[in-house]
């Protein structure tokens, strides 16, 4: 999905690729981040929400969730992470990262409430009255008042499966009167997700109908006598929507993809940030109509188009494959790939991919290099999952 556009802006970054497997400092069914462009996608984004008055927390699990990469984001202008789960926010809380919102996608467990509120975070976005006085209770036992964000939805919002949830809008008046008593939350603002989708004619994002149910739920509150702080829109945060959020009074954003320059729109159009990651693995076998190379780092949703295959930086770029997204159903032991006709390839050859992806989820390893664009690559951290 983003070869061609890493091949035209990073093209460094797949040359290192190729280097470092061929030498073996990094095994197959690796990701390479490239941190200095990571680092200037982050001081990019800041910079746009700092001139357009909208607070972020960043997002770490598109990126494994490493606390090396969520200490380098807090350096350079995005101070607190959003944590999707319990497992991430206690990990980047370790070390030292601050959380600014957990709970979004995964609830914490009923048991988990006392270490999430220790963590001290800004906010914790709930689904339920019943998950609200869980936090409610134990924040008493702490003796604090915990702000957190009311997850909503309509009947005609976009919610992806597994990620069901919330306050149905329509039922919102009456629980916010349940909620209203629980002493030890504040109900500081609402949430949903997505906010935005990729429009039909690939060259915009276009707000889904989830953002005017976060706005109505943001009127309903304040009706209801309360101050809302934040409004919460989340999904492809980037330069080319935190303008569009500010304007339509939405207060925080979450950058994930954002941060690798691998959104949907970024795949279709040359923005800000630039492609900071590609998957870089090695060729190993093949049969009669494909080769196959090494897995472990595939994603559902990844949609792969084509792979990069070679042994050296100076033929990489131009000796391109088709690729074949791996079933579903299937474990990615292998992924697969289309035969040249115009050059060769030899087992053991480095195959280079980027694709939208989900490192939290994979079996994949993880390199973040520094140095890439100046000749001088560096591998500064080295995740061996398994």
């Amino acid at each position: 999905m983003f070869l061609d556009v890493t091949k035209r802006r990073n093209p460094k970054l797949i040359q290192t690729g190729v280097t470092l497997h061929q030498s073996g400092d990094i095994p197959p069914n690796t990701y390479v981040i490239d941190m200095d462009i990571l680092q200037e996608n982050v001081r990019l984004l800041a910079e746009s929400a700092n001139a357009h008055g909208v607070q972020l927390y960043f997002m770490s699990k598109q990126l494994g969730r490493l606390p090396q990469i969520g200490l380098m984001i807090a350096e350079n202008g995005i101070e607190k992470a959003v944590a999707v789960e319990f497992d991430e926010g206690k990990r980047l809380h370790e070390a030292g990262v601050k959380i600014g919102n957990i709970g979004h996608l995964v609830q914490p467990g009923k048991r988990q409430w006392a270490d999430v509120l220790s963590w001290n975070p800004e906010v914790v976005t709930v689904f339920s009255v019943e998950r609200a006085r869980q936090v409610s209770n134990e924040a008493v036992k702490q003796g604090k008042v915990q702000d957190i964000l009311l997850k909503v939805f309509g009947d005609q919002d976009v919610i992806y499966p597994g990620q069901e949830g919330g306050i149905r809008i329509t039922n919102l008046p009456a629980e916010l009167q349940k909620l209203f008593g629980l002493p030890g939350i504040r109900i500081a603002g609402v949430t949903t997700f997505p906010n935005f989708q990729l429009a039909a004619n690939q060259e915009e994002m276009e707000p889904t109908e989830n953002l005017y149910t976060l706005l109505k739920a943001k009127q309903i509150i304040e009706e209801n006598g309360c101050t809302v702080d934040q409004v919460n829109g989340p999904s492809a945060t980037s330069c080319e929507t935190i303008p569009f959020l500010a304007e339509n009074g939405v207060t925080h954003g979450e950058p994930g993809h954002a941060l690798t320059g691998t959104t949907p729109m970024h795949a279709y159009r040359d923005l800000p940030e630039k492609p900071a990651m590609i998957y870089v693995t090695e060729v190993s076998h093949q049969d009669k109509d494909y080769y196959y190379v090494i897995g472990g780092g595939y994603y559902g949703r990844s949609n792969i188009t084509g792979c990069l295959v070679g042994n050296n930086e100076g033929d990489i770029l131009e000796q391109t494959v088709p690729a074949y997204e791996v079933s579903p159903e299937a474990i990615d032991y292998y992924g697969r790939i289309g035969k040249p006709n115009s050059f060769s390839i030899n087992i053991g050859d480095t195959a280079i991919f980027a694709f939208r992806t989900q490192l939290f989820v994979t079996r994949a390893h993880i390199a973040l290099v520094k140095g890439i664009q100046t000749g001088s690559p560096e591998i500064i951290h080295f995740e061996r999952k398994g």
